[in-house]
This record gives C-alpha cells, sequence and structure tokens, in this order.
C-alpha cells in the first residue's frame, strides 16, 4: 500500500488548509462523490478518532462506516497500515493525501483512500474510499517477492575466473525460473540487485585472490523480474585440473527477509507512533541506564526538543561530518530539572518498581529554564519477563500544570469566604484542629459584631456586605502574620492563634483586635457605629478538640455581649 500524492491530477488537489473555505471544502467532497457513486467516507477528529460527518458538509444519503468511536488505523489491513500512517500525516502538511489499501472487513478488495483537511471549514478530516480498478504496484526493484518460496532452496552454480557460468544444477534453474541455454556462459553481476553489486564484485575479487571462502546476503533476479535474496558461498575450485571454476552455494532466505521487512516496517509503525504520542516515554534497563526516550520527553521536562537527535552543520567548506551512534543521555542528565524533593520521590518510586514490580503514579514539580515551574505526572511500569523478573521500566511523562493549577484554584475557592476573602467555616476550624494536632500554645478569639441586624434593616444588605468586608479587612491588619481568620458565617468571626504561651498573650492579642474594631464605619449612604463582643479560648486540656475550644470561646462571646461593653472575655 502506497500513499503519494504524484497520481492526483493537480485539478483534484484541494488548497492548503489555510485557504480552504468552507465552500471549496464541500465541493471538493461533491466532487469525488459524484465520480465515484460506490465511494463510502467517514469523518475523523484531528488524533484520528471517528466521528459522524457534520451536517454542513453535505453527505447525507452516502454510506458511511459505522465505526464512531473507533481510529481510521483500525479499519485496515495491519499491513497497510504504514501507508495509512504516511498519507495521515501528508494530509496533515499538505490538506490532501491519496493512499491504497484493504479494509479488513474485506481483505480481497483493494480500495483508493483519498483524504481532506476540513478542520478550519467543518471540524473534521474527511476520508472518501472507492473500489480500485488494480492492485497497486510493487515499489521498485528492491520490492521482494512475498509468494511462496520457490523450492528447493539450495542450489549451487559453477563460473569460470571472469564470472561466466559453464554448469549449474536443476535447482538452481527451478529456483530462478530460467533455462539452461539462458544461464550457461552469462555472467551472473548483471544479474545482481544494483544496490548489492559491489558488495558481490568484492567479494568476487576476495575469492579470485585469496582463495578463501566468501560469503555474503544478496538479491537476484528471477525470470519474472522479481527479486531473490539469498545467501552467497564463493568457494575456490580454480586450481582443479579438470575444470577450474568459482563454485557458488545459494541458498533462498526470502522468507526471512519478508519476516524482517515485516518487523521492520512494525517497529517503524510503532516509533512513528510513539513519536506522535502527547506523552514523554522513557525506557530504562534494571540498572537505570536509559534504553530509549522520544523527543517529547525533552520537550515537557527541559522546554527544549531532544538535543542528542540534531546533529549540528559543518561549516562553509568543511567536509560533512559522517552520521554515526548517539550516546543516550543519562538519567540525570534528563531528570535534572526535577526539584530536589521530586527527585526523592522519584527514586523511591524506581526503586519499588525495579524490586517489587509495582506500578505507580507520582506527581512530581520541575523547576525549567527562565523560571518555569511545572507540574508532571510520572506513570511508571515494569517490564518483566514471563518468569517474572523485572527487567526494566517504562515511564509516561505527563505535563499536568494547568490541571494542578484549576485544582488548586478549586480547592482556594472551596476554603474561602466568597465576600471577605477569609477561611469558611469548615477550612478555619480544620486549621484550628491541624493546629491543635501539633501545638498545644494555640488560641482562638471569637468575635460577633454588635447591632449588625440595623446596618442590614437601615441600609440594605449591599450596607451590611460592604461593612462585613471592612470588619475582615482591620480583623487581617490587628492579628499576627503567623495567625488566621475565617468567616463562621453573618457577622461572626474567628481569629486562630498560634504560638500564644498563655493567656495574658491570648487576651493581649484579643484586646488589639476589640480596639481596631471599635468606631465609626462610614460608607456610602450612611456610617455605623461599630462594636463587637468577643470571647477567647485557650488551651489548657491537651485533650481538648477543635469544636469544644470554639464552643468555649463562643460561650465566652455571649458573656461579653451581655456585658454591653465590647470587652473580650476570657472562657472560664
Amino acid at each position: 500500500m502506497r500513499s503519494t500524492n504524484d497520481t492526483i491530477p493537480a485539478w483534484e488537489l484541494a488548497p492548503a488548509e489555510e485557504e480552504m473555505p468552507a465552500k471549496t471544502g464541500r465541493r471538493a467532497a461533491e466532487a469525488l462523490l459524484r465520480e465515484h457513486p460506490d465511494a463510502m467516507l467517514y469523518a475523523q477528529t484531528g488524533d484520528g478518532v471517528i466521528v459522524p460527518p457534520p451536517a454542513s458538509l453535505g453527505v447525507e444519503g452516502y454510506p458511511v462506516l459505522a465505526t464512531e468511536g473507533r481510529r481510521g488505523l483500525d479499519l485496515c489491513l495491519a499491513e497497510d497500515r504504514m501507508a495509512m500512517i504516511n498519507a495521515w500525516m501528508c494530509v496533515k502538511r499538505e490538506a490532501v493525501a491519496e493512499a491504497r489499501g484493504r479494509l479488513s472487513s474485506d481483505p480481497d478488495r483493494w480500495m483508493v483512500v483519498r483524504m481532506l483537511d476540513l478542520r478550519k471549514t467543518h471540524g473534521v478530516l474527511l476520508t472518501v474510499l472507492w473500489p480500485a480498478d488494480d492492485a497497486p504496484e510493487a515499489d521498485g526493484p528492491g520490492k521482494t517477492d512475498t509468494l511462496a518460496p520457490a523450492t528447493p532452496r539450495f542450489c549451487t552454480r559453477k563460473q569460470d575466473e571472469e564470472g561466466n557460468v559453464i554448469d549449474c544444477d536443476e535447482a538452481y534453474l527451478q529456483m530462478f525460473g530460467y533455462s539452461l541455454e539462458e544461464v550457461i556462459g552469462n555472467p551472473t553481476f548483471e544479474r545482481v540487485h544494483p544496490e548489492d553489486q559491489a558488495r558481490v564484485i568484492e567479494g568476487w575479487i576476495a575469492a579470485v585472490a585469496t582463495g578463501r571462502v566468501q560469503m555474503f546476503r544478496i538479491r537476484m533476479r528471477r525470470r519474472d523480474d522479481s527479486w531473490l535474496w539469498v545467501d552467497t558461498t564463493l568457494h575456490n575450485f580454480l586450481g582443479d585440473e579438470d575444470q577450474p571454476h568459482i563454485l557458488a552455494e545459494c541458498i533462498d532466505v526470502s522468507a526471512e527477509m519478508v519476516a524482517q521487512e515485516a518487523l521492520q516496517d512494525r517497529e517503524e509503525l510503532l516509533r512513528r507512533l510513539i513519536e506522535e504520542l502527547p506523552d514523554g516515554l522513557l525506557h530504562l534497563d534494571s540498572e537505570r541506564n536509559v534504553v530509549y526516550h522520544n523527543a517529547r520527553l525533552l520537550e515537557i521536562l527541559h522546554g527544549t526538543p531532544a538535543l542528542d537527535r540534531v546533529r549540528p552543520q559543518p561549516a562553509d567548506g568543511a567536509e560533512p561530518r559522517q552520521p554515526g551512534p548517539t550516546t543516550p543521555p543519562s538519567l540525570a542528565e534528563l531528570t535534572k530539572t526535577l526539584t530536589a524533593e521530586a527527585l526523592r520521590t522519584f527514586d523511591a518510586v524506581l526503586e519499588r518498581t525495579l524490586k517489587e514490580g509495582v506500578c505507580e503514579d507520582v506527581e512530581v514539580e520541575a523547576s525549567l529554564p527562565f523560571a518555569q515551574q511545572r507540574n508532571i505526572l510520572l506513570k511508571v511500569r515494569p517490564l518483566q519477563r514471563d518468569t517474572g523478573v523485572v527487567s526494566g521500566v517504562i515511564a509516561s511523562v505527563l505535563d499536568v500544570t494547568d490541571d494542578a493549577r484549576a485544582r488548586r484554584e478549586l480547592e482556594k475557592r472551596a476554603a474561602l469566604d466568597a465576600l471577605t476573602g477569609a477561611h469558611n467555616r469548615a477550612s478555619i476550624m480544620d486549621a484550628v484542629a491541624r493546629e491543635l494536632d501539633e501545638s498545644s500554645e494555640t488560641g482562638v478569639i471569637y468575635v460577633d459584631l454588635d447591632r449588625f441586624k440595623s446596618v442590614n434593616d437601615t441600609f440594605g444588605h449591599a450596607a451590611g456586605d460592604e461593612v462585613i468586608v471592612g470588619v475582615a479587612d482591620r480583623l487581617k491588619a490587628a492579628m499576627r502574620s503567623s495567625d488566621e481568620v475565617g468567616r463562621l458565617g453573618g457577622d461572626e468571626f474567628l481569629v486562630l492563634l498560634r504560638g500564644v504561651p498563655n493567656l495574658e498573650e491570648a487576651m493581649r492579642a484579643a484586646r488589639r483586635i476589640s480596639e481596631s474594631l471599635r468606631g465609626t464605619y462610614r460608607f456610602p449612604g450612611g456610617s455605623f457605629e461599630l462594636c463587637a463582643s468577643i470571647g477567647v479560648a485557650f488551651v489548657e486540656d491537651p485533650a481538648v478538640t477543635a469544636e469544644q475550644l470554639v464552643q468555649r470561646a463562643d460561650a465566652a462571646m455571649y458573656r461579653s455581649k451581655e456585658q454591653r461593653h465590647g470587652l473580650p472575655v476570657l472562657a472560664a
């Protein structure tokens, strides 16, 4: 199966994606469907998932492959998928691509597959398929014959010192399909694949000059112009008095080469799929050496593409450097942007995965260049042999910074009072409980505004809200930086005192808060004389709970309200 634009007539080529208006894309689809009344179609999202064609395309009435939720790649035979991937990558670059292949539901029929990129106008990539007139031709002289190998699979021939055939066995004629007259007296070099001729000549010269056995793997042309892979061994018998010759033994290895080509195709498919993934991938062996990483990993962890994949260009006039193997970076180099805590966490996860074969997901932080703080999700999975031995790990690396930021914002909103920005009731109670677990030098101040109902009744709820906001601001200004304030509801507030060593220090903080709330509060339309009843509770019993401590402060606040002086009262 092949992917190419060379065979598409110029009038059929769609304009580039940014130049394809809605009408043009629709007309291109309509033209294809008119020309091929037996065509089928399906639409895909940008990541290849099949979806119903949008109504804006106007393709109602044409057969649609009812495979919503699957990927277009899954519709074709496995051996045709590489061409589909090539076409998919091509259509994203050039807005149109064509390939040929067979559906897994109808493997005996070849289909023409035309892809149109209509994402900017209709939100999808449209694929139209119709039966091909004939099967695609082999891709050039290097295409290996995939038919069942000929029988027999071993043959011999004799050649003189100049390479001309002087004799061959019947197996040679059967394997290559020639008659004896076509072989005798002719050299075999001209039947060797052009890419392999240098190897044959080098081996031939060495066999003649040194007398040593020479072995090589080459492709030789059959009578039907197909190519057969053979392992060839040359023996020097030029010293034979009766018939000086070079004996060539050939073994048919076409089945092995077909398997190798299929394996290479699968490896190429896997490589391309991995490089297209939005996740970074890291493969480590059992000693934590880096076996593989994709380019996306470097983009996530370093903010740049994989530098070891890019070779510097030679200066003008300089000889180009010969390509050579690149050394994979170390794990330390790849993870150098992780924070110290993140590295300790990742190291512990790797240890457990390699020793126990467990799967773990962990979220860590990375510090990229230019002060970029990123949240990274690491999904670590063991690679285990059939014996259960862990031979390495695979780590999937995702940038979840936006998700983490959104999660923190939601947590913040859930913990804060929407009007004042102080802690809400649940949040301040949690803070008191945590402080009691960690310290015995803890106190709370319960604040309740006096006569606040008259503000809402006289000036309205908007004015009341403004007073509440002002009270919260005054509380924040009067308390220490280590303390926290929360709104319990209505006009009631709670201040958490951290690190207060005795009752006197707690009462001193309460008097400071009381003084900050006294006085006239003015707002558009009127003014209000602020005064608050205040109750103070200090930890004396180590086993006291947050609810009990706040209840004691609440009771003290009511005694303060009964006194009508706005002075703090200490809980009994």
